[in-house]
């Protein structure tokens, strides 16, 4: 495997955690009928940072992020990535 892959798979990884950390919070929601569609949920972000903080600790994240500071990042990354306060599908219909 080229290194350019492995990191762009471990970039890829990253995301899928710092947005699955989101979800959990409460920060992100997932649309219960379109399952590819992310919205803001009512949770504040300092929430998912707290998790996210606390899966750390607990070596839950595996080998994903190296650093607090990058899986920060990458939580605050993938918040602002979200821009919609509902499902643009659901709305459509």
């Amino acid at each position: 495997m080229s290194q350019a892959k492995r990191l762009l798979e471990a970039q890829e990884a990253k995301q899928r955690a710092a947005t699955g950390i989101a979800i959990a919070a409460g920060v992100i929601r997932r649309c219960e009928y379109h399952d590819d569609c992310l919205f803001m949920g009512q949770a504040d972000k300092e929430s998912a940072y707290k998790l996210g903080n606390y899966k750390f600790s607990k070596n839950e994240l595996g080998h994903v992020f190296e650093t607090r500071n990058e899986m920060n990042d990458a939580i605050k990354a993938a918040i602002e990535e979200i821009g919609l306060e509902e499902c643009a599908r659901c709305n459509k219909d």
